[in-house]
């Protein structure tokens, strides 16, 4: 019985790292994830055309709060997402947000930071990561920027 119970914690230990390898999440990999027209660039060139297209269509979405207008707030809020194997995003959350000294101006910062999350939220499937000929999961962060004119 002392063996079954020491086998069987070996055996889940290992089940458990395999599922953990082939779930792991990376930041690199030999042919990045692809967004809009970027899947027809060169190998290349995908990081740097997918990234330019996340601009735009963030830029074409993204709706200025009318809090944080009023307020003046304004800067950046870093938004953190995974793409996953079959190209879906997920995961998505603020990594970093904007800093303010006055606390009356959280709400207006927190109304930004929802509609990053919501502009992120709303980019199409991407054609996904691959290490080799496997698709992986790809940690990306983008910048959405909210400046005033």
């Amino acid at each position: 019985m002392k063996y079954f119970l020491a086998l069987s914690t070996v055996v889940f230990s290992f089940i458990s790292l395999a599922q953990s390898e082939s779930d792991a999440t990376v930041r690199r990999c030999a042919v990045m994830p692809a967004f809009g027209e970027c899947v027809y660039s060169e190998t290349a060139d995908i990081y740097r055309c997918s990234t330019a297209a996340i601009m735009e269509h963030l830029g074409d979405v993204l709706n200025y709060p009318s809090d944080a207008l009023k307020a003046e707030v304004s800067g950046t809020v870093y938004v953190m997402f995974v793409i996953e194997k079959d190209g879906s995003i997920t995961g998505v959350d603020v990594m970093r947000s904007i800093p303010v000294e006055d606390d009356s101006l959280l709400e207006a910062v927190a109304s930004l930071e929802l509609e990053a999350l919501k502009v992120v939220k709303s980019l199409p499937n991407f054609r996904p990561g691959t290490d080799g000929v496997n698709p992986v999961r790809v940690e990306y962060v983008v910048p959405v920027k909210f400046a005033l004119k």
